[in-house]
């Protein structure tokens, strides 16, 4: 006789692009909602934003890149939400993301009027080993106000579980110009 034991649903790792808001701005969770066996910015990686004005010209176009290094990473994920920090407006989108090429998606937060850009399936596959990159557009808001970028990414094993991957966070601000 032969006997089964079953321990549980099969964790697959969502290499098209994760469920929205988990940026960890705002109170929102991260990755670590699902791949939680390390602790969030592991000494081991790092998770970069640049193309980011300290002070930003209204309505004005910037290319903003997410980098995402750690030696064992074999595939990656990440997701950001550009965001007013203050005032009335705090919480809501600041300006327009832009998904300029098929690596990136932009997804709406379900009944929280944000939208994120994050991975594709095509954006997950790792180019250079250790390192994952993605570049896109933001066109700064035209009312001005300061704007707090929250970026949250997946350093993965690919090895289609939730299991041994590594969770960066990072953010950055930016402020309207004269």
């Amino acid at each position: 006789m032969i006997s089964l034991l079953v321990l549980g649903p099969v964790a697959i790792a969502f290499s098209d692009g994760p469920d929205s808001a988990l940026t960890g701005g705002f109170g929102e969770p991260t990755c670590l909602e699902c791949h939680s066996d390390h602790g969030v910015n592991d000494a081991s990686g790092k998770m970069n934003l640049s193309g980011i004005p300290e002070m930003y010209t209204p309505g004005k176009d910037y290319t903003i890149t997410v980098t995402l290094a750690r030696p064992e990473l074999a595939r990656a994920g990440f997701q950001l939400a550009a965001r007013f920090d203050q005032g009335s407006s705090a919480g809501m989108n600041a300006g327009v993301l832009r998904a300029t090429d098929p690596r990136m998606q932009l997804i709406e937060g379900a009944g929280r009027r944000v939208i994120y850009i994050e991975h594709t399936l095509a954006g997950s596959k790792v180019e250079q080993a250790g390192t994952a990159e993605w570049t896109f557009g933001w066109t700064a808001p035209e009312t001005g106000g300061s704007v707090i970028f929250h970026a949250a990414g997946n350093a993965s094993n690919d090895d289609r579980s939730a299991l041994g991957d590594f969770i960066y966070t990072t953010s950055a601000h930016s402020v309207a110009g004269p």
